[in-house]
């Protein structure tokens, strides 16, 4: 009885010290041994995707032309890929004045609808019924109201109720209306749904800007790292086609580089297709 009697009290004992420990690895940051967080299982991998893995040397760089002929191979799927650009910038995503936030019309776009999104948000007091036409919801004063308690609420053009913001694709307006937005504008800032000109969701014209988001006119903006990432295509889309969009988008990013900046623009840049691997462009080919 004497012995085990002593065991336990070592336990008890064992168990304090450690429990001391662990209270001052944490005041130190130190992380508990107790607490070691788990080792992650590995990513399981299609076999189209493991396969198409051989079809690009990691070590290598590759120009655009190059990089969209192994995707194109790579683009296995079922549904048709669509095709996207990573642009890795050198800004410091401290600077507020490093960012770039403008549109981008292909010269390929990627849809082909005669109408617009059925989920975009228009406040304009002109041509109301062609813009419903065209798919759009007509903001109004209500619409605002809803706007300042974090939500909305509208029947798209495909009879679906709308009860979120994170579910409009975007918000366009005339002038006139901008006044009256920007008291919300801390709410759809950080939903990037404030219309802006820089964005060309400001205009005298709804009408046609309606139509350029329709024929596949995008916004594209630095995210906090800063990094790009946009579509420049489909699958379906000859090589040549996806050069070309590329090609804009480099032109496009170039043009609207803060004045200030002296430094390389581009860190890194990546081509990748729906479900499949990336392939890293060669910067000295652009």
């Amino acid at each position: 009885m004497g012995q085990q009697r002593n065991k336990v009290i070592e336990t008890a004992v064992d168990l304090e010290k450690l429990e001391k420990a662990d209270k001052e690895a944490q005041k130190k940051g130190a992380v508990s041994n107790r607490e070691k967080p788990k080792e992650s299982k590995p990513k399981k991998r299609s076999r189209n995707y493991t396969s198409s893995l051989y079809l690009i040397d990691k070590t290598k760089q590759y120009s655009p032309k190059e990089a969209i002929s192994i995707l194109k191979k790579t683009a296995t799927t079922k549904f048709e890929s669509t095709f996207e650009a990573h642009v890795n910038l050198n800004f410091s995503k401290d600077k507020t004045d490093q960012q770039i936030r403008t549109s981008l019309s292909l010269p390929h776009p990627i849809s082909s609808r005669k109408n617009v999104r059925s989920r975009m948000v228009v406040f304009t007091s002109k041509n109301t019924d062609e813009i419903k036409k065209l798919g759009a919801v007509i903001g109004n004063e209500a619409t605002l109201k809803e706007i300042e308690k974090g939500k909305i609420d509208f029947v798209d053009s495909t009879g679906k109720k709308v009860s979120r913001l994170e579910e409009v694709d975007k918000i366009i307006s005339d002038p006139t209306w901008m006044p009256k937005l920007a008291l919300v504008a801390k709410i759809l800032g950080p939903k990037g749904l404030m219309p802006s000109p820089k964005s060309g969701t400001v205009t005298d014209d709804p009408i046609s800007t309606l139509k350029e988001f329709a024929k596949g006119k995008t916004e594209i903006r630095t995210e906090n790292y800063p990094i790009i990432h946009t579509k420049i295509g489909k699958s379906r889309f000859e090589e040549q086609k996806l050069e070309e969009n590329f090609e804009a988008l480099i032109k496009t990013i170039r043009e609207n580089k803060p004045e200030n900046f002296k430094r390389d623009l581009f860190r890194s840049i990546y081509l990748s297709s729906t479900m499949g691997p990336s392939v890293r462009i060669d910067l000295s080919s652009i």
